[in-house]
Formats: C-alpha cells, sequence, structure tokens
C-alpha cells in the first residue's frame, strides 16, 4: 500500500477507504459491457467461432491444424457453449467473463501491489479503451488472451520481486494459457519471458537468490516449451501453407493504421482524433515518467517495446510473406501501454492528471460504445429468421455466395446447403456441398435459394432464373435472398 499523501488537496486515491472506490468502478465496468452479452448477433468471424464449437472436441482439433490458432479457446468456448444450452450469447458470455477476470486481477491483486490509484486508473482506461469495449464480448479468443498474457506481465513482476510457490504455479499455469490460446499472445509471451531473463541478470540481489531465481526462470520456461510441443509442429506447418499466399494489396503503413485505430478508435470508426488524442496520452505519460525518474520507466518502456515488436513482426510477416496479421491481434498486449499512463498518473499529484486520461477515455469510449450498441441490437438477423421459418422447408437448400454470408449457416444448421466455388479445409461450417454445377441441384426436391451481399449481382456467378423474394441489412452487411428456377 502507498503512503497517504501530505496534502489533502492534492487528488488522491491512497486512503484505505478508497478501495471501495476501485471495486465499484470495476464492478461498474463490468456492468456497462453486460449489454454486449445478451444477443445473438455475430458476423463471419464471431460465426466462425458458433460454428467450430458445434463440432465434437476432436473435430475442432482437426479443423485447428488447418488454421493457425490453437484448440484451446474453442474448448473452453464449447464448455460455455453447452452450459447456457446451445445459445450463441453463451459465447459472449465466455468473453465477458475473461474480461471480468481481467477487470477482477485489476482491482485486488493489482491493488495491492500498486495501489488504489494505479489500479482506479488501469480499470477507468480499460473500461473505456477502444479495443476492448470492442472485442470484450464477441465470440472470439480476444477477452481470454487479455486476461492470459496480463496475468502473466503481473505475476512476471511480482516473481522478480520475490519468489513465492503460488506465484510460480499460477504463472506457470497463465503461461501455457497465453501461448496456446493466439499465436501472437504466443510471441508477446516469449517477450515478455527475454524481458524477465534479463530482469533476473540485471537485477541487484545475493548470487544465491540469483541462483533460485535463473533456476526457477529455466524450469518453467522448459515446461511451457515442452506444454506446448504439441501444437508447435503444427503451427510451423501451417506458416508453410500460408507462405503460398501472396499478398500485394496491402503495405506497411496499411497495417500501421490497422494497428492504431484497432486500439484506439475501432475500425468501424476509424477518428483520427481519438488516436491522436491516445497517442499524445502516451507520449505525455512518458515525458512525465522520464522527467519523474519514476521506478516504473523501464517497466514501461519494455512494454512498449513488446507491443511496437508484435506489431512490427506482424506487419512484416503479412507485408513480405502471407497476410496473417490484423490490427486486433495486439489487443490483449495494450494494458502494457495503459500501466504506462496510470504509472505517470501516480507520479503527479494533481486532478487534471486524472482527467485529462479520463475525458479522452471517456470521449473515444463512449463513441465505440454508442457503435456496438448498434451492432449489437440491429434486428436483421430477426426479420431474415422469421422469413426463413415462413419459407423455408425441409426440402429446400440453400447456396451461399461467399465465405462472409456463408456463416448464416448457423443459424440454419438443418438446411442443406452449399457454398459457392470453393470451400476451405478449415472452413468449420455446415455446407454440405462446394457448389461447382447446376447439376448438383437435381437431388432438391424443394426450392433452391441464393444469399448473397448486395454488392453482387446473381448474374456475375449464376446463369439461370431468379427472383428476389427478400432483403435484410445486418450489422455490416445489405444482403438479398433469392428463388431460383430454370437451372
Amino acid at each position: 500500500m502507498e503512503k497517504p499523501e501530505k496534502s489533502k488537496k492534492n487528488f488522491s486515491f491512497d486512503e484505505k477507504m478508497n478501495k471501495w472506490a476501485v471495486w465499484i468502478l470495476g464492478i461498474v465496468s463490468v456492468a456497462i459491457w453486460i449489454p454486449f452479452a445478451i444477443t445473438k448477433n455475430v458476423a463471419y468471424d464471431q460465426g466462425y467461432t458458433v460454428a467450430m464449437v458445434q463440432h465434437g472436441f476432436g473435430e475442432i482439433v482437426k479443423l485447428c491444424s488447418y488454421d493457425v490458432h490453437s484448440p484451446l479457446y474453442y474448448f473452453i468456448a464449447k464448455i460455455f457453449y453447452e452450459l447456457f444450452f446451445r445459445q450463441i450469447f453463451g459465447l459472449k458470455i465466455c468473453s465477458l467473463f475473461f474480461s471480468g477476470l481481467y477487470i477482477w486481477m485489476l482491482a485486488v491483486p493489482f491493488r495491492r501491489e500498486f495501489g488504489n490509484r494505479m489500479a482506479f486508473c488501469m480499470i477507468a482506461l480499460s473500461a473505456m479503451l477502444p479495443t476492448l469495449l470492442t472485442h470484450n464480448t464477441e465470440p472470439r479468443m480476444y477477452s481470454m488472451a487479455l486476461a492470459f498474457y496480463a496475468a502473466v506481465a503481473f505475476l512476471g513482476y511480482k516473481i522478480i520481486k520475490e519468489l513465492k510457490n503460488r506465484d510460480v504455479i499460477w504463472f506457470f499455469i497463465v503461461s501455457v494459457g497465453a501461448v496456446y490460446i493466439h499465436t501472437y499472445t504466443m510471441v508477446a509471451t516469449v517477450c515478455l519471458y527475454l524481458a524477465i531473463f534479463v530482469a533476473i541478470l540485471v537485477k541487484k540481489e545475493e548470487k544465491k537468490e540469483r541462483k533460485k531465481h535463473l533456476i526457477w526462470f529455466f524450469s518453467n520456461a522448459v515446461a511451457v516449451s515442452l506444454a506446448y510441443l504439441p501444437w508447435l509442429f503444427s503451427l510451423v506447418s501451417q506458416f508453410g501453407k500460408k507462405a503460398e499466399i501472396v499478398n500485394d494489396e496491402f503495405d506497411t503503413w496499411y497495417y500501421v493504421k490497422d494497428i492504431l485505430y484497432e486500439q484506439f478508435s475501432s475500425i468501424g470508426l476509424m477518428n483520427f482524433w481519438h488516436v491522436g488524442a491516445w497517442l499524445a496520452i502516451l507520449a505525455v505519460s512518458f515525458v512525465i515518467l522520464f522527467v519523474k525518474k519514476s521506478r516504473f520507466l523501464v517497466h514501461c518502456l519494455v512494454g512498449l517495446g513488446i507491443f511496437v515488436f508484435v506489431g512490427g513482426l506482424g506487419t512484416l510477416l503479412s507485408v513480405k510473406v502471407a497476410p496473417c496479421f490484423l490490427g486486433r491481434y495486439v489487443s490483449c498486449i495494450t494494458p502494457l501501454l495503459l500501466f504506462a499512463i496510470a504509472a505517470a498518473v501516480r507520479e503527479i499529484d494533481k486532478k487534471w492528471a486524472v482527467v485529462i486520461p479520463a475525458l479522452v477515455a471517456i470521449v473515444s469510449g463512449i463513441s465505440v460504445y454508442r457503435e456496438r450498441i448498434i451492432y449489437e441490437y440491429d434486428n436483421g438477423i430477426d426479420m431474415y429468421l422469421q422469413y426463413a421459418n415462413e419459407n423455408f422447408t425441409s426440402e429446400d437448400a440453400i447456396i451461399y455466395a461467399d465465405l462472409h454470408n456463408d456463416y448464416l449457416s448457423i443459424f440454419k444448421p438443418e438446411m442443406y446447403s452449399f457454398i459457392l466455388g470453393h470451400r476451405d479445409d478449415f472452413n468449420p461450417f455446415y455446407n454440405d456441398e462446394v457448389f461447382t454445377d447446376f447439376d448438383q441441384l437435381r437431388k432438391i426436391d424443394g426450392n433452391v435459394y441464393l444469399i448473397c451481399f448486395d454488392d453482387k449481382n446473381p448474374d456475375w456467378f449464376l446463369s439461370c432464373e431468379y427472383v428476389k423474394t427478400f432483403g435484410f441489412h445486418y450489422l455490416y452487411y445489405d444482403v438479398s435472398v433469392y428463388r431460383l428456377s430454370g437451372y
């Protein structure tokens, strides 16, 4: 616990009673996320998760072996899916649970280690950070990656100070979780391990204590490596497959913008002023840490270095080798940047030290929050399901004209369906056939429907008669349903 401030006029969260302010803020933060977690609206990438968890565990492993990510996230998500009666919102509750776990860590163990003020600041920034608002309840792995990676960073910090058996055990567990959850979280975890190793070497302590730390470090690193080894071979082979793809469309600047907008504005808004404000706050924070000679300066520089390295590596691989990176992949590392802001606030006992970053977070956060509410409560899928339930029969079939509307099959998995042109080995959606020839439709006794985005005229890929029977807007898309004939 930090010492109480000398002047009561200064803005302080260091009094014992103000731990309640931290806890209340944590509860409020999770509460404002709940509306995102009780809907069934999902976009393509999230529909991918819904389709994955409808398979058995063995089939999930097989499908993941064709993709890049390990099956751990889908295993955990499947458990939530089954617990919540195979409803889509069960997967969102899974993400909310791990987002809440991250907030709990800030409100309890982090607060005990760094004090009320830093904990309050971290929670406030995390609650409204655009990238966390965007992904904290999505049925994807980012919330889980955030919780595991933040735990690795926090426990690593504690273990460097003092070796405790409980911390050592938990550090191993969360490290295995972090490397298995997401490929780039694995890369970021390796970076943390290197930083921990250097910290042990340069730390001023007795030779006996340094030896204990080094024995622990290498033992733990070997154990985590062995735990990840079964998936390492699959990962290497997958990158070999991906290397056959060439990406000429996106350059380095595209990925830099993608990283910045994803973290500080959201890819849907792409507000330059939000990004600029967050970057300005970060820059000022590092200046304050440097001028005040903060004991956290090195930690914050390491965090910034890890963020830049992982983002740079993903960008380099995508530009030079194959497209394998998106800006949201570094979302789990963003708390390392928020830590720098919180550490700077700790150094200045003035009200504006909290007010300015809080205003930046609130302004950008409210915009993203509004976007999420509109996104989550779009009733397009309800309109589609009402139409489908009134018109589709068990004898009918659906042709999905694009992989990104192919995922609508998760809402009607009982329908016999086709995917036009091709289907990847790692496509988990329940499409029974790849559609290449109209002769395939002769076995369908009922009607054949085509579902496609409005920017694709059916004449482009179908040479038969058709009539548009329904249209709806869903999330980012305008979608049309056509009934085919004369094939």
